[in-house]
């Protein structure tokens, strides 16, 4: 019998340091963290930054259309008209027949307040793309806002018809049911 208890007795010992071997392990396991990925040192695009990276691009590509365009927009962005409106000119000498250069040219001539060039730009795109939906809800909204309601009616009449599914197609339909609804509208 006693053998049997001194088996018993070492079996306990062997299950109770097992045990307590297997809970220290898993407290010293669930411890540890699996080892970080260093962080690569990002630098966050910033206008700025976007805008020197892109003059280092246009002089190694001077007159780029795809680098002025995009550097007029964040020039725009920041509210720099005028440098924006430089850009644009740019791609119009390289590439006359833009009608989004036109047609952004337009938009930057029409905040400031320049009407007349604005509607000449707006109709610049429109020569080249008759059915161009944007500029020719941009011009409608010239002229609504000039007081001249019968060419804008018929300008968002036409972006609607040259792409129904068009933001600028919605925006056309939204406005003309606004002069409709306005006092004195026919």
């Amino acid at each position: 019998m006693k053998l049997w208890r001194n088996k018993f007795v070492l079996l306990g010992v062997f299950l109770s340091v097992t045990g307590a071997g297997t809970v220290f392990l898993w407290r010293v396991a669930s411890r540890v963290q699996a080892p970080t990925v260093p962080s690569k040192n990002v630098i966050k695009d910033t206008p700025e930054h976007e805008s020197k990276e892109l003059a280092v691009q246009l002089q190694k590509k001077p007159g780029h259309t795809p680098i002025l365009m995009r550097m007029a927009e964040l020039e725009l962005d920041q509210g720099k008209l005028d440098d924006a409106a430089g850009h644009l000119r740019e791609v119009l000498q390289n590439e006359p027949g833009n009608a989004d250069a036109h047609l952004e040219l337009g938009r930057i001539l029409y905040q400031k307040n320049d009407w007349n060039a604005a509607i000449a730009e707006t109709q610049k795109a429109l020569a080249i793309n008759p059915k161009h939906v944007d500029a020719l809800y941009n011009l409608g909204a010239i002229y609504a806002n000039g007081g001249d309601t019968e060419r804008a009616r018929s300008l968002w009449r036409s972006a609607m018809t040259a792409d129904p599914k068009s933001d600028s197609a919605q925006r056309a339909r939204e406005s003309l049911s606004k002069l409709s609804k306005a006092p004195g509208s026919h």
